[in-house]
């Protein structure tokens, strides 16, 4: 699939999607933002990311029947992984700050039946006025945490690419300014901002800040941050689904999606790097601005 291709998967969706009842789906991820990987012939590696919203945890297993046929088709007419985080509305609601949801666009609903998107903006709104410290920080940080997390189990160099990026959203979010290579060593900026700005971080973050070299530290962060994030485990929320072109070519791999993705392999682990290059000395503007 190719960007030019990007409206007829919009319009495919919203077709699919067009009967549904008792769900809401937001289309989430690179590939809605419109900041994708792409090979150098232009064609996207990014998959394709859906977060569906249901009332309950005993409509969990609807949803997944209802969404499992959309995934698999979008697949295979564009040739792409196509995957869905179930997510629990009241959870959803519950932290609006959330970077999977902040990081959204602007009308990123396909279906909306359950009306999430008018009750989330309100939640928004209700906790930057209601919260003194910075709401957003803790969730800023968590994409940071996972990325690394994910980077010890696969894929080294596109997770910690993630996670780099994630690190510059939380320097932008913060104003800091004279750091040398600023995403270079990104668990140490993590440790120092934190320290700097009296963060608690949320569960999935803690854990791997306090123990970012144990064995198990990614499957426990990945299932830590679903929970924070869908209100359900990473096996009860997940579905994904791949091209035909795409099973017969690849081997298995973990796709989850943002700031989470499939089934996985194991990988030699490699170190992060974690000399430190941020510290409590770098400036800061004292009002936070917006995330990007």
């Amino acid at each position: 699939m190719k960007r030019t291709d990007i409206p007829d998967l919009m319009r495919h969706l919203r077709s699919a999607l067009a009967e549904t009842t008792g769900i809401s789906v937001a289309f989430s991820g690179s590939l809605a933002r419109g900041d994708f990987r792409t090979r150098a012939d232009g064609t996207i590696t990014s998959d394709l990311d859906l977060i569906p919203i249901v009332p309950t945890p005993a409509d969990v297993a609807a949803a997944r029947a209802r969404l499992q046929p959309v995934l698999q088709s979008t697949a295979d007419q564009f040739g792409i992984t196509a995957t869905a985080a179930i997510t629990l509305q009241d959870r959803c609601l519950s932290v609006p700050r959330a970077r999977y949801l902040t990081s959204m666009t602007a009308d990123p609903w396909l279906a909306d039946p359950l009306d999430v998107a008018p009750r989330l903006a309100a939640a928004s709104t209700a906790a930057l006025k209601t919260i003194e410290d910075d709401p957003d920080l803790p969730w800023l940080i968590q994409p940071i945490t996972y990325y690394l997390a994910k980077a010890t189990h696969e894929d080294p160099v596109t997770n910690i690419g993630k996670a780099r990026t994630a690190a510059t959203h939380l320097l932008g979010h913060l104003g800091h300014t004279g750091c040398t290579n600023p995403t270079d060593h990104v668990l140490q900026i993590v440790t120092a901002i934190r320290d700097l700005h009296s963060i608690e971080p949320l569960p999935s973050s803690e854990r791997f800040l306090t123990t970012p070299t144990a064995q198990d530290v990614y499957s426990t962060v990945r299932d830590l941050v679903f929970t924070e994030n869908q209100g359900i485990g990473f096996t009860a929320s997940t579905t994904t689904s791949s091209s035909a072109w795409n099973r017969r070519t690849s081997t298995p791999a973990t796709s989850t999606p943002s700031p989470s993705a499939s089934r996985e392999h194991p990988t030699t682990r490699r170190p992060i790097r974690t000399s430190a290059t941020c510290s409590p000395s770098c400036s800061s503007r004292t009002t936070p601005t917006q995330p990007r």
